[in-house]
């Protein structure tokens, strides 16, 4: 088979992959999740939920607003989706701005 027949086929399954992905975590947005912290740098806390491997799954990225640490497991209000990945904030500080 021809490499560019192979090239085009993996990128229309990739492609699909993507779609299938987004539409899954679309349906996780406004649900509260548990979250382990991975890593912390300026910008951001990077953790997986319960259901996700790490360096195979995606992640869920936190503004790094809260004082957490690698290890720390925490419950996270999911605010977004990509196609990989899963956007949030700590449950609790959800619950204290509505307060």
């Amino acid at each position: 088979m021809p490499e560019e027949v192979k090239e085009e086929r993996w990128a229309r399954f990739m492609e699909k992959q993507a779609q299938v992905s987004a539409e899954r975590l679309q349906k996780k947005v406004g649900q509260t999740v548990q979250v382990i912290v991975d890593q912390v740098n300026e910008e951001n806390i990077i953790g997986r939920s319960w259901a996700d491997a790490p360096e195979i799954d995606g992640e869920v990225i936190i503004k790094n607003e809260w004082d957490l640490s690698p290890g720390d497991i925490f419950e996270a209000r999911i605010t977004a989706a990509d196609e990989y990945d899963l956007y949030g904030e700590p449950a609790d500080s959800a619950d204290d701005e509505a307060g």
